[in-house]
């Protein structure tokens, strides 16, 4: 391989002269410079245009431009509305799924915005009414619609529980449950506590905490054995680790006769009536009921330039798509966003909470809880959510965080991110350069295990950027650290958190070019850790670990760089027992850290203190502060040692940012290694890899913006299949002068 220096401002890589059977070649790092500065968000001034009104007691055939006149549905409005208007919403509760048919335009936005602080609510779910006493306090209704797994019902607008056994006395995320007992399996779980005869649980769904509780599944009962109280089951969505065992949790829904106390619901199908015993019993007609209907109050698919400000959302979630462009949504309460009883494939698609994607969106001041899976999820590119309140979800928790994020250059700041059945900040790939700053990060792991309050697996982070952040509280049973890469998790800068009530930091091999600086995890075992996989089980190239305030740290691997972080005695907090983890002047931490440009900038005395607080600079707080909104902006990352080929591992499952040289046959594979030995004739980590063919071929990328007279490494893996899928590791180093020059790299061959 030849890395070939072109001038003083552009680097050209490629593979030169590759003629023997070289099946993939995967770019796993080029440390250069940084990424071009993102464009800001656009601001300007709203020119006047038309204003609308919508009101319950209004009519769709008014002109809707009066409190005299308006609308009665925001449908309407938004059917008429254009760039500049604003649609003025009454207060009430508007069971409606609103898809505008216009876009604004940059600095005449269409606004869509509750009336004079009223409470103006889009829910979707429907009313029930034509009550009738079944037996007892049960009364039925007859309802023709049925969402299947993703019903749900409210009684005066909270949600009441689906019948079940045992019954609930505890909450979403702490449930009421049994306890499997021995001979629970894949099949069959046992449980000598369960009531009923024979074929009794036929056709119940379970909820169950299983195998090693990474996530909940649920299950079918297919036969109920009342002599041997065993569940056959039948539907998992997993096996080996995640079967069913002895001392699992488990609870069982959908059956009628579980329908036996208050604050419960069933539905008949076949005759399409809805069953419900309301709190503190009675006719429900004295109350509201109402059933999830839709599953989008907005639908702002393929829209731009539309504002949401002050409505409050209710049994439904907003959509957007990749198109979706300058959007914002703010003051917005948004409560029950997803809702799915069941762990499949399939409903992950529409169990995402709000989802942020497209470009140059905005989510602040809000507050977005309650959800079966996720609450917000980010992707698209320069998408920011800023001072919300993301809370209470994953009762039925998959791999998925209240906060998910994925795609490029977005902001995630000063939020409070709390109280989640499984993670509450998830990375997915593709992603690159994120920026995650001063948030308050909390309660993660009430319902599962081997988790993250910040977690992703097999992501190339491609500098995406941790910073100032409180993490803290784990809530996982035994496997609880505070921010976790796990294995094949890579390019990932983690800078000035402070963590406590975890583990502090994981990192699991295989780690590279994970940048750990100036952290204070103090109130942990350990807090970095480099826990074995199973394949590169010493490979922690690039990874550096500076300036940190921890415990202690294991040594697996001595493949990364580990400075200044010796302090673990005695480090002299202001006051610890109020979680002041700011330093005293006696403190050892104090001017003993190295410089880091980028990371350490402005500190104060002879050299850098150690840990996330400089003594003498100005603290900092994290969270949400709705009193005293913050206005923070993207700032793009910048940092020795941080990687700077632009889609180096092909996470994006494309060819983006290379352009394909000589024989021009490079082609993007997908080639997952997640969980294959090293030597399974995959790429080096990650999901995709790049296959060249022909002889000569290759692949190049231009990075701009080199200093002169600088040392930068550039490296890779290779995997020649005529070598018996030999994985290599090939670097080199060079200094970038004023003039064009070749630079040889060396290849260590296995």
């Amino acid at each position: 391989m030849i890395v070939k220096v072109k001038g003083v401002s552009n680097v050209t890589t490629y593979s030169d002269k590759l003629k023997s059977n070289l099946s993939k070649l995967l770019i796993a790092s080029l440390l250069i410079v940084p990424f071009a500065v993102a464009a800001p968000f656009e601001t300007s001034v709203k020119a006047a245009g038309t204003t609308y009104y919508v009101d319950l007691n209004g009519s769709d055939s008014n002109d809707g431009t009066s409190l005299s006149t308006p609308f009665q549905t925001i449908q309407k409005a938004a059917s008429v509305a254009s760039a500049g208007d604003t649609v003025n919403i009454r207060g009430g509760t508007y069971r409606e799924t609103v898809t505008p048919a216009n876009s604004g335009t940059s600095g005449n936005p269409i606004t869509y915005q509750n009336y004079n602080g009223e409470t103006a609510i889009v829910s979707g779910a429907d009313l029930v009414t034509g009550w009738t006493l079944d037996s007892g306090s049960i009364y039925k209704a007859p309802m023709n619609w049925t969402l299947g797994a993703g019903n749900q019902v409210f009684v005066n607008g909270t949600m009441i529980d689906e019948a079940r056994w045992p019954n609930q006395t505890g909450t979403l995320l702490n449930p009421t449950v049994s306890i499997a007992d021995s001979g629970t399996n894949s099949s069959q779980v046992i449980d000598t506590a369960l009531p009923g005869g024979d074929g009794y649980w036929n056709g119940a769904t379970m909820w169950i905490e299983s195998g090693w509780d990474w996530i909940v599944q649920t299950p079918t009962v297919t036969a109920y054995d009342s002599v041997n109280k065993k569940l056959t089951i039948t539907g998992l969505r997993a096996t080996g680790g995640y079967s069913p065992e002895s001392g699992d949790k488990f609870y069982l829904t959908g059956i009628k006769a579980a329908l036996d106390t208050a604050n419960e619901w069933w539905y008949d199908s076949t005759n399409s009536e809805l069953y419900v015993w309301v709190p503190g019993g009675g006719d429900p007609s004295a109350q509201t009921v109402d059933v999830k209907r839709r599953d989008a109050s907005f639908d702002l698919s393929g829209k731009a330039y539309i504002t949401l400000n002050g409505i409050q959302t209710t049994a439904s979630r907003v959509v957007t798509n990749s198109s979706s462009n300058h959007l914002t949504f703010q003051g917005i309460v948004a409560k029950y966003l997803s809702h799915n009883k069941l762990n499949t494939l399939a409903q992950e698609q529409t169990n995402t909470g709000l989802l942020l994607n497209g470009s140059y969106n905005v989510l602040r001041d809000s507050e977005f809880a309650y959800s079966s899976g996720s609450l917000v999820t980010v992707g698209g590119s320069y998408n920011n959510v800023i001072n919300s309140y993301i809370h209470d979800g994953g009762y039925v928790p998959d791999w998925e965080g209240l906060l998910n994020l994925k795609g490029a250059n977005s902001l995630i700041s000063h939020n409070t991110v709390a109280d989640a059945g499984r993670v509450t900040v998830y990375f997915t790939s593709p992603m690159r350069a994120n920026e995650i700053q001063y948030n308050d990060i909390y309660n993660a792991g009430w319902l599962t295990d081997d988790l993250g309050m910040l977690y992703g697996p097999n992501v190339d982070g491609q500098n995406t950027e941790i910073h100032h952040n409180y993490v803290h509280d784990n809530k996982a049973p035994a496997t609880k650290p505070g921010i976790y890469l796990d294995s094949y998790t890579n390019n990932f800068i983690i800078h000035h958190n402070v963590t406590w009530n975890n583990a502090g930091l994981q990192l699991n091999i295989p780690s590279n070019y994970n940048l750990a600086y100036n952290n204070t995890a103090w109130t942990n075992a350990w807090a970095i850790q480099s826990a074995a996989s199973n394949a590169f089980t010493t490979d922690m190239y690039g990874t550096r670990i500076f300036n940190n305030i921890i415990t202690g740290y294991d040594a697996e691997s001595n493949a990364y760089t580990v400075h200044g972080s010796q302090v673990t005695s005695s480090p002299g907090f202001v006051n610890e027992a109020s979680r002041n983890y700011q330093l005293l002047s006696t403190s050892p931490a104090k001017d003993t850290g190295i410089v880091i440009p980028g990371i350490t900038d402005g500190y104060v005395g002879s050299a850098p203190d150690i840990g996330a607080f400089e003594y003498g600079s100005t603290g900092w707080t994290a969270g949400h502060n709705f009193a005293s909104p913050p206005n923070p902006t993207y700032t793009t990352p910048s940092t020795p040692n941080m990687n700077l080929a632009v889609n180096g591992g092909f996470e994006n499952g494309d060819l983006s940012n290379w352009n394909t040289t000589d024989a021009g046959n490079a082609v993007v594979v997908s080639d997952n290694h997640w969980g294959k030995a090293a030597n399974a004739g995959m790429s080096r980590s990650h999901l995709y890899g790049t296959k060249l063919s022909g002889g000569v071929d290759g692949i190049a990328q231009v990075i701009s913006g080199l200093q002169p007279n600088t040392n930068y490494v550039a490296g890779g893996w290779l995997r020649n299949a005529s070598r018996g899928n030999c994985c290599t590791w090939c670097k080199g180093l060079w200094r970038h002068r004023k003039i064009s020059f070749f630079i040889q790299l060396y290849m260590d061959v296995c």
